[in-house]
């Protein structure tokens, strides 16, 4: 099965750059797009990416001050405060996402040429990418997106507006600030995603080949030193033993002959220890294994179960296999695509580093904030105008959910990103180890030291990284607040309960007082 990996991944995206384009998200020609699939530069798209910020954010001003409608000064200042700050933030962030694609239209055009002669190279070297799962990617989050923004707005709607008239339908805009930011987050997931796949086919590549010349060498080569005591290794150990044991033979076959009286020290060869394995390994469960660990690449086609190392397999069975240079070449290829993984995913988070900054502080605020008043609505507390979607259980969690997953989404796939960009290191070394060969060693020890400056990271502005440490803080940071914020509410009405009672008992002294002078003055006035 032949993919085209110049044009996979923006084949993939289409249905995203097709909603992205019409709303105004990215200021790219559509019919360039839609004629030969490429992302071309627009004059006209920027204009338009302009004109709708400015009337996405009037509508929103309309659609918000009509729901509210005279209720705005009714509740206290510091609650408007923070009423007015968490509404408006939502076109904020809006207008953040539009101004930094305009200002960042010539990377992300880059980025895709960039990932275009990436897979170039690597479907040169038998790495074919499936981009068919990130279309089915973008496919869910949308829809997911679609689900949430109608059960929320919807039930907003019905449950809310007190008449139902053709001016009342303007109450729909306000689904389309936050179904933007959606959209700008999930062109960061999809980035990111797509990053992530590609670490993940070379490192399935070269575990298959692991895998292929294990198979190999179980099958046909067996043990070839039986006399040699197994000890068992770590790798490091194993590695150490297996170089110092051929860089002996090597020695010894270049050292001249010696004397027939003379004394010859015999040299005790040092075998890597691996697990006894049976006499004949079922190969259908390797190869299911393979193709396990090859879903991010296409199934390559099975050569009696060795699969991408037929390549380097000897066409003799009676034969060990010797790589030496022929894996070379893949090698430092990988690492080469590695590195320019790692420059792409530093360019992105270049891209979307503020956006996701100002996303994760909405985040914590809208959700704390909403869980707050769901505790007030749930002890029959008063519920500002603001915040009254808290007054609804199901709206209440449906509108939270919704927010933390626009923030658990992305922070999830940088963090596996980040992890299977590590994990090349790791598949390396484990090939080295079943190619069990002194040139494999020192090719993959130098191309490690390279693998370890090779850093990829994704942050939000420097200011903390999004990996699941930043999801486990802010989680506790969002548990502390609503403590403390309903800690403050329990002592207000304890205050307040105080106040009212010890008014009562004033009013009470002063009418028993004023019943007594009364009583006295009566008297007097009669006894006179």
């Amino acid at each position: 099965m032949s993919v085209n990996p110049i044009r996979g991944l923006l084949d993939s995206l289409h249905v995203l750059f097709y909603i992205s384009s019409i709303f105004g998200v990215i200021p790219y020609s559509l019919w360039a797009f839609a004629k030969r699939t490429v992302i071309q530069l627009s004059l006209l798209g920027n204009v338009w990416v302009v004109c709708s910020l400015i009337i996405y954010t009037g509508l929103y001003h309309v659609a918000t001050t009509n729901y509210m409608k005279d209720d705005w000064g009714s509740q206290k200042t510091l609650t408007n405060a923070i009423g007015i700050f968490i509404i408006y933030m939502e076109p904020l962030m809006m207008a953040v996402d539009m101004v930094a694609g305009m200002l960042n239209q010539k990377r992300l055009a880059q980025c895709f040429d960039r990932l275009a002669r990436l897979d170039g190279h690597l479907a040169g070297e038998g790495v074919l990418i499936n981009n068919g799962r990130m279309r089915r990617y973008t496919i869910v989050l949308l829809l997911l997106m679609l689900l949430f923004e109608s059960i929320i707005t919807v039930y907003s709607f019905v449950e809310f507006e007190q008449e139902y008239t053709a001016w009342s339908l303007i109450w729909f805009i306000t689904t389309i600030p936050t179904a933007l930011n959606s959209v700008c987050r999930i062109w960061y997931v999809m980035l990111v995603a797509a990053i992530r796949q590609r670490f993940n086919a070379m490192n399935a590549h070269m575990n298959a080949i692991a895998h292929g010349i294990l198979n190999y060498k179980e099958q046909f080569v067996g043990e070839t030193e039986s006399d040699i005591t197994e000890i068992p290794l770590d790798y490091l150990e194993k590695e150490i033993f297996t170089v110092y044991t051929q860089r002996r033979k090597q020695l010894a076959v270049a050292s001249p002959p010696k004397k027939a009286n003379s004394t010859s020290t015999k040299v005790i060869t040092v075998k890597p220890y691996q697990p006894k394995q049976p006499a004949s390994p079922p190969t259908k469960a390797i190869v299911s294994g393979q193709q396990r660990h090859n879903r991010a690449i296409e199934p390559w086609q099975d050569m009696d179960g060795y699969g991408p190392a037929q390549e380097f397999l000897p066409t003799d069975v009676r034969q060990r296999p010797k790589i030496e240079q022929r894996l070379d070449n893949k090698l430092i290829l990988i690492c080469r695509t590695h590195d320019e993984l790692c420059e792409i995913g530093k360019v992105v988070n270049r891209m979307y580093s503020v956006q996701m900054l100002v996303a994760m502080a909405h985040g914590f605020v809208a959700i704390t904030a909403e869980f707050y008043f769901l505790y007030c609505s749930l002890t029959q507390q008063e519920v500002p105008i603001l915040f009254r979607s808290a007054e609804v259980f199901l709206l209440a969690l449906a509108y939270i959910a919704y927010i933390a997953l626009k923030c658990i989404v992305p922070i999830f796939v940088c963090w596996k990103t980040k992890t299977d960009s590590q994990r090349t290191g790791i598949e390396m070394h484990y090939l080295a180890n079943v190619i069990d060969e002194c040139h494999c060693y020192e090719v993959v020890n130098h191309l490690s030291l390279k693998l370890l400056n090779h850093q990829l990271n994704f942050s939000a502005c420097g200011f903390f990284d999004l990996d699941m440490t930043t999801l486990y803080a802010i989680t506790g940071a969002i548990t502390s607040y609503l403590i403390i914020l309903i800690q403050f509410n329990l002592a207000a009405i304890q205050k307040s309960s105080s106040n009212s009672t010890v008014a009562s008992n004033a009013s009470t002294t002063a009418m028993s007082i004023v019943e007594d002078a009364t009583t006295t003055a009566l008297t007097t006035y009669v006894s006179n």
